[in-house]
C-alpha cells in the first residue's frame, strides 16, 4: 500500500514538474504550488501522514489521480485527471477538466469538459439622504449562468439486459457491451426579477448533444449475449445503432421554505431524440424530478453537485479553486430526503425507443445511480419509468455517516400502465464516507423482493463536482 501511494505521488509530482522562470504564468505557478503540496504531505510516508497524502493524491490541481466505480458489473477505474482554472476577468470564469480511467476488467472512460461561468457584479453601494428607510433586501444563494462543453467516450464490457418490461425475469438475464461517445453543450441561465417568482429561484435548462453508441457481443461465455436469445422486437435498436441528435429543454425551481427548514429541487425536462429514419427509433421524453431536502438542523449546507464546478473540481465557490478539507469534529448533521422520478417516453406511429436509451430500475443504473437497490443491477429496463424515495442520513462521526432507504418503482411500455400500485420496493441501509473533496465511497447492503444485494461503490467525479452527461 505504501508503495503504490509513493508510487502515485512520484507521478503526479513528475507531471507538475515546470522550468523555474523568471516570471512564472498561471499554469505554472500551479504546478509549482501543487508539488510544494504533495512534497509536505507525502514527504514522510508513516501510518500518520498515509491519510493526508492521499487525499492530496486525489483532490490536488492541476493533476490528481483519478479513480472510481465505473457502470456496475465493469470494475473500479484508475488514471489520472486535470482540473485548471482562468479568470479573464471580473465578469467571466473559465474552467477545464480532462481524465482518462480504465478498470481490469477492460472498461474504460475518457473525456474533456470545459466550463464556461458568467458572474455578472451585483449592484453598487447606493448613497441615501440621512433619515431614509434602508431597503428590504432579500439574501440567498446566488447562481450564475453556466455553460457545459464536453466531448466524452466510455466503453463498457458487461451490462445486462432481463428483457422488456411486459417480460422481464431473472432466468432472462444477457449480457452485451457498450461503448457510447457523447459531444455537445448545455447551459444552465437563472431567471432574475422580484418578488414570488423569484423566491422560487428559477433557472432554464438548454443543451444539444451528438450521441454515438456501439452496441458489441459479450466476452464472458458462462451468461449469454444479447443477441444469442433476444431479437429487435424484444430489444429494439440491437441490430443498427445511427448517430443521435439529442436536443433538451427545460425549467428548475431551488426554493426554500421555513426559514431554510424545507428545501425543493424540482426539474422538469423534455428531451427529443432525432436519428436515421431508416432505423425507427426517433423519440421524445419527458421528465419530472422532484426533490425534497430537510436539514435536521439549521446552518447545514448540501454536499451536492455545485454548478460552476466540473467533474474533477471540489471548489467551494467560483473565487478559489482549492477543496474544503476534511471534517473530523463531531458537528451534528442529518437530512431526510423524499424523492420523486418520472421519465415517459412518446413515439411516431412506428418507431421505437432504443433499449440502450431506456432507464434501469435495479441496483445501481448506468450512470451509477441506486434505484431498487436490492434487486440485481439493470434488472428492470423500459421507455417510461416511475420511481419515489425515501431516505434519512445522519454523520456518525467527522466524514462518516449512516443512511436508510426505501424506494419503489416500476417500468412500462406506455407511460399509462404506470401507477403507485403493484411497485416493486427496496430497502437499504448503508455508510458514506464524504471526506472534503474526496470521492464520495458508499457501502450499503439492502433486501427486497427478489433477494439483497451488497453494493460498494465510489464516485466517478470529486464531491461536489458535476456530474457526468447520463448515458441514456
Amino acid at each position: 500500500m505504501t508503495r503504490t501511494i509513493r508510487a502515485a505521488a512520484w507521478l503526479t509530482m513528475v507531471l507538475s514538474a515546470a522550468p523555474a522562470l523568471a516570471q512564472e504564468t498561471q499554469f505554472e505557478a500551479d504546478l509549482r504550488r501543487e508539488r510544494e503540496h504533495i512534497a509536505a504531505s507525502c514527504g514522510a510516508f508513516d501510518i500518520k501522514t498515509i491519510g493526508g497524502c492521499v487525499y492530496t493524491l486525489a483532490t490536488a490541481s492541476p493533476f490528481h489521480v483519478a479513480l472510481g466505480s465505473l457502470a456496475p458489473q465493469n470494475g473500479f477505474a484508475f488514471g489520472l485527471a486535470f482540473a485548471e482554472h482562468y479568470t479573464p476577468n471580473e465578469a467571466w470564469r473559465l474552467s477545464w477538466n480532462a481524465d482518462a480511467v480504465a478498470a481490469p476488467s477492460g472498461a474504460w472512460r475518457s473525456g474533456v469538459y470545459m466550463k464556461v461561468i458568467h458572474t455578472p457584479a451585483t449592484a453598487g453601494i447606493a448613497v441615501r439622504p440621512a433619515g431614509s428607510p434602508a431597503p428590504v433586501v432579500s439574501i440567498g444563494p446566488r447562481e450564475f449562468p453556466v455553460l457545459d462543453i464536453v466531448a466524452q467516450t466510455i466503453s463498457l464490457g458487461t451490462v445486462s439486459y432481463f428483457g422488456p418490461p411486459d417480460s422481464s425475469s431473472q432466468a432472462g438475464r444477457a449480457i452485451y457491451g457498450e461503448r457510447q461517445s457523447i459531444v455537445g453543450a448545455s447551459a444552465a441561465y437563472p431567471i432574475g426579477g422580484a418578488g414570488r417568482f423569484a423566491a422560487l429561484r428559477p433557472a432554464l435548462i438548454g443543451g444539444v448533444h451528438g450521441r454515438f453508441v456501439n452496441i458489441r457481443s459479450a466476452s464472458d461465455s458462462s451468461v449469454p449475449s444479447l443477441e444469442q436469445i433476444y431479437d429487435e422486437q424484444a430489444a429494439p435498436g440491437l441490430t443498427d445503432q445511427r448517430a443521435f441528435l439529442e436536443l433538451r429543454e427545460g425549467i428548475r425551481f431551488k426554493p426554500s421554505a421555513l426559514n431554510g427548514r424545507l428545501r425543493f429541487n424540482y426539474l422538469v425536462s423534455a428531451q427529443q431524440f432525432r436519428t436515421s429514419r431508416e432505423t425507427h427509433a426517433s423519440f421524445n421524453r419527458w421528465s419530472l424530478d422532484l426533490q425534497h431536502e430537510i436539514p435536521l438542523y439549521r446552518g447545514v449546507s448540501s454536499t451536492g453537485p455545485r454548478a460552476f464546478n466540473g467533474p474533477d473540481d471540489c471548489a467551494q465557490t467560483t473565487g478559489s479553486p482549492a477543496c474544503p478539507p476534511v471534517q473530523w469534529s463531531r458537528n451534528r448533521q442529518g437530512t431526510i430526503a423524499l424523492r420523486v422520478l418520472l421519465d415517459a417516453s412518446t413515439t411516431s406511429e412506428g418507431n421505437q425507443v432504443p433499449f440502450y436509451f431506456q432507464p434501469t430500475l435495479g441496483g445501481s443504473d448506468l450512470n451509477g445511480e441506486r434505484l431498487l437497490a436490492s434487486y440485481e443491477d439493470y434488472r428492470f429496463r423500459g421507455p417510461d419509468r416511475l420511481a419515489l424515495q425515501e431516505s434519512v442520513e445522519h454523520v456518525l462521526w467527522g466524514p462518516i455517516g449512516l443512511y436508510l432507504l426505501a424506494e419503489q418503482g416500476r417500468v412500462a411500455n406506455r407511460a399509462g400502465d404506470l401507477g403507485f400500485s403493484g411497485m416493486a420496493s427496496s430497502t437499504t441501509v448503508g455508510v458514506t464516507l464524504r471526506a472534503g473533496g474526496f470521492p464520495m465511497v458508499n457501502l450499503s447492503f439492502s433486501w427486497g423482493g427478489e433477494g439483497h444485494h451488497i453494493i460498494g461503490a465510489m464516485n466517478t467525479g470529486l464531491l461536489g463536482g458535476s456530474s457526468r452527461p447520463s448515458l441514456y
